[in-house]
């Protein structure tokens, strides 16, 4: 079955050639990537790597509207032969077998979307020490397993292009991908979560800008905490009636989420 993978990038220019070729898995149809108004080399750095791998489609927005824009972009600009997408980011490198993994697990469990646990690798870290031998798979049954889930995700093509991405989740978009999960779970889609490795965020010292990063540190908070309480204020009365949130401590959770976000904005104030 055909995939096409979707790519949001901004400013990653530097690395996408580390990045992208991870991307070329047999399954994989087309390599979308939506440059979401870079003013870096990125489509020079795509453009090379086309000549390597010629699948990749690049398109650009006129200026930056952000990461849930680009995948609304991304998905309406998939070939009519793709029946799966998979949705990777510029700064995430994917192990051989990934693609695979999560579409075997997507026929066998009978899920709509899959998602995996992502790691963040420290300087120099080979990713390879962390991909298990066996795999574990949960559907979600508390929020602590829905915010498991993460951005890098296959699902059925049919179910991105009827939910689409809530534009209004601003700037950093944080919980976008949540958000997206939980209206599926919502119109009655069954959503699995590999718990083991399968994608890692490259070292920090590696990306050093691009993506939300090149976000004024003090937008970054507060568009955190914006995005934070819209999130609940949308879906609270759901997650209330499917998740059992006495067990999952959501609210002292939540209670804490904030107090270290105003604790990090606190002291980027201090050092402007």
């Amino acid at each position: 079955m055909n995939v096409s993978v979707i790519i949001p990038t901004y400013n990653r220019g530097h690395i996408l050639s580390k990045v992208l070729p991870t991307y070329f898995h047999d399954l994989v149809y087309e390599i979308i990537i939506v440059d979401d108004g870079s003013n870096d080399n990125t489509k020079e750095e795509v453009e090379k790597i086309y000549f390597v791998y010629p699948k990749i489609k690049y398109i650009k927005h006129y200026k930056k509207l952000g990461p849930t824009y680009a995948r609304n972009t991304g998905i309406i600009n998939t070939h009519k032969m793709s029946h799966y997408i998979f949705f990777g980011e510029d700064d995430v490198v994917l192990t051989p077998k990934t693609i695979d993994i999560l579409f075997n697990f997507i026929e066998k469990e009978k899920l709509d979307i899959i998602g995996c646990a992502v790691k963040y690798l420290h300087k120099n870290e080979d990713y390879k020490k962390y991909v298990a031998d066996e795999y574990k798979i949960i559907i979600p049954k508390t929020v602590s397993e829905l915010f498991k889930l993460k951005a890098i995700q296959l699902g059925r093509k049919n179910i991105y292009q009827q939910l689409m991405f809530d534009t209004e989740y601003i700037l950093n978009s944080y919980r976008e991908e949540t958000d997206f999960y939980l209206r599926a779970i919502k119109s009655g889609y069954k959503i699995g979560l590999i718990e083991s490795y399968l994608a890692f965020n490259l070292p920090r010292e590696d990306i050093g800008k691009g993506g939300h990063w090149d976000l004024h540190p003090i937008v970054y908070e507060i568009s955190t905490l914006y995005n934070n309480l819209r999130f609940w204020i949308k879906h609270f009365k759901f997650i209330k009636r499917y998740f059992d949130l006495t067990n999952s401590w959501i609210i002292k959770e939540q209670l804490k989420f904030v107090i270290e976000r105003m604790r990090a904005l606190k002291s980027k104030l201090c050092k402007l």
